[in-house]
Order: structure tokens, then sequence, then C-alpha cells
């Protein structure tokens, strides 16, 4: 079924040329779609524990936290190399195993 769409901006046309405008249109769905499946596969953002519009809210904010926190780590902190041999999913497996690594064992009932 076809589709019409409507890009409006304030920006002359010289500085906003028609394809320019479309192709950032555009790229908003890539960054969203983009965004939420990695929040969904990889964080497991897929459950919403209160449903209070606050609650929501604020989970949704610190997991976008997190995750931004995580990904500046990644991009900025980890070399080149380091980067190009491992994916993010795996040096956040790496960070998970050390953080349990450091929690004390917990006695388990008989």
């Amino acid at each position: 079924m076809p589709a019409e769409w409507v890009w409006v901006t304030s920006l002359a046309s010289v500085l906003a040329p028609t394809k320019a405008v479309v192709a950032i249109g555009h790229s908003r769905w890539t960054i969203e779609n983009q965004s939420f499946n990695e929040m969904v596969t990889r964080w497991h953002a897929d459950h919403v524990y209160r449903h209070h519009p606050q609650a929501i809210l604020f989970l949704w904010l610190l997991l976008q936290l997190a995750k931004n926190l995580f990904a500046a780590f990644y991009r900025r902190n980890l070399k080149p190399a380091i980067r190009g041999a491992y994916d993010t999913l795996h040096v956040s497996r790496l960070i998970l195993a050390e953080l349990y690594g450091q929690l004390p064992a917990q006695p388990r009932a008989p």
C-alpha cells in the first residue's frame, strides 16, 4: 500500500535540502529501532515491573543511563584492538562475571 510522507522544517532549503531532510527523518527510525532492539535483546528490557507512569519512566531512564554509560565505556575507554576483537555483548558478560565473582558466596539452606 503506498504511503505519503510529509517532512517539515523551518530551515531554509539551502541549509536543509529535501533529500537531506528525508534522510534525517528516516534515520530517526533506524536509531529508534536499533536502540529498542538492543534494549530488548541484550538488556532484557521486555517487561515493566511497576505500572505507575512515573515508575515506568524512571525505570526506562535508568536503563537508558546504564546503556549509555556502558556504550561510552566501550567506545571511549577500550582500545580499538579490543573493540575489534570483542563485541559489546562479550564485554558486558565479562563485566557481569567480574561483578558476580566479587559477591560473597551466599549460604544455602540445608
